[in-house]
């Protein structure tokens, strides 16, 4: 949340515009629904950010995001920014409105349950999105459910809140949301253990492209299970990621999560830790799409783990407690304590307040 007042009823821009309604409140900024007093009938999204001293850190990061949002938004799944202005207090953005809700909403209203051909098509208009971002030269760092815009149905995704975006083909702070962040958008780790695995967080820079292509792979597991894969992918943490799913990748995702045998293998091919043996950007996009399916067939469902076969028959973000007359999980299942939280729980932070108030890229 932040401390900006709700200027809900408001008139702005000279009158033209009247903030009809809160919709959203993050760290940084509201965002409103508002209407053209001139029309009544032409609706936008206001965001409204506090106005800070001029050449700041703080007015240059809201800068960069009006500058960098502005060079996209002429694609069609990245929402269309319109103008910009500011009064004595605070800083506006107008934007398109859309009603349907952001992807989170529609994830854990279960929109997506075993519609795999629905989570292609939505999936493809994400990638499409952030492929136009990096051929423009800016790279998003932060996506997410909550970030992407989609209609009532689940579909025609638009990409928003570039908050966190960049030009630098190289980053070294610490950007973007934990279960989202590839290795090496951590901290350098100081364990000579992890020196070869995690050659990318061994640096102190990394690459704001491979992020968001790791960050896309996560995308699409929340699509399919509903559920963050780990609540962290930093190798200093003892969580998931280092415990379970290091050692043996492709068990640890069939163990734990309701995925077809292709997908399993493909998400092994994106989530290596070294960035130069993951596969592209475009070679994942393409092979999702010649996916038959998604979600774990009748038959692997048959054999599965009692947490996969709960996750699959029912909607997910529940804690499963494994009852003891049922058989030991499989090799690479999570136990109860260690399981990934369902996305019906509350959304995780984005872990880069310090990087928007210092300006590091």
């Amino acid at each position: 949340m932040n401390s900006l007042r709700d200027l809900t009823g408001r008139l702005v821009n000279d009158g033209s515009l009247h903030l009809e309604k809160l919709v959203g409140a993050g760290a940084f900024g509201n965002l409103y629904r508002a209407y053209d007093t001139d029309t009544s009938s032409k609706v936008y999204a206001v965001k409204c950010l506090e106005k800070h001293v001029l050449d700041s850190p703080e007015a240059n990061l809201i800068e960069r995001e009006r500058c960098l949002h502005s060079q996209v938004s002429s694609h069609p799944n990245i929402v269309t920014f319109h103008r910009h202005f500011v009064d004595k207090e605070h800083e506006y953005f107008v934007m398109d409105f859309h009603d349907g809700g952001d992807m989170f909403r529609a994830i854990t209203d279960h929109v997506y349950y075993r519609n795999t051909p629905l989570i292609k098509r939505t999936f493809a208009g994400v990638v499409d999105a952030i492929r136009f971002c990096h051929r423009q030269g800016v790279y998003h760092r932060d996506i997410k459910p909550e970030n992407i815009l989609v209609d009532a149905s689940g579909g025609n995704p638009c990409l928003t809140d570039f908050g966190l975006a960049t030009t630098s083909c190289v980053s070294e702070s610490v950007s973007g949301t934990p279960p989202y962040m590839t290795p090496g958008a951590y901290p350098a780790t100081s364990s000579p253990l992890f020196a070869n695995a995690f050659s990318e967080s061994f640096q102190s820079e990394y690459s704001p492209a491979q992020s968001d292509a790791w960050a896309l792979s996560i995308l699409l597991m929340n699509l399919v299970t509903e559920r963050w894969a780990w609540t962290s992918a930093s190798p200093e943490r003892k969580g998931s990621f280092k415990k379970r799913y290091l050692p043996d990748p492709e068990n640890f995702l069939r163990g734990t999560l309701p995925i077809s045998r292709p997908l399993a293998s493909l998400l092994v091919c994106s989530l290596r830790p070294d960035p130069g043996a993951r596969i592209s950007l475009e070679q994942f996009a393409e092979a999702v799409q010649l996916i038959e399916d998604l979600f774990i067939s009748h038959d692997d469902l048959a054999t599965a783990s009692p947490a996969v076969r709960r996750a699959a028959k029912r909607p997910s973000g529940v804690k499963y407690v494994q009852p003891a007359s049922e058989a030991p999980a499989p090799p690479g299942a999570l136990h109860e304590t260690d399981y990934p939280p369902g996305l019906s729980h509350t959304p995780p932070p984005r872990a880069s307040a310090t990087a928007r108030a210092t300006g590091v890229q």
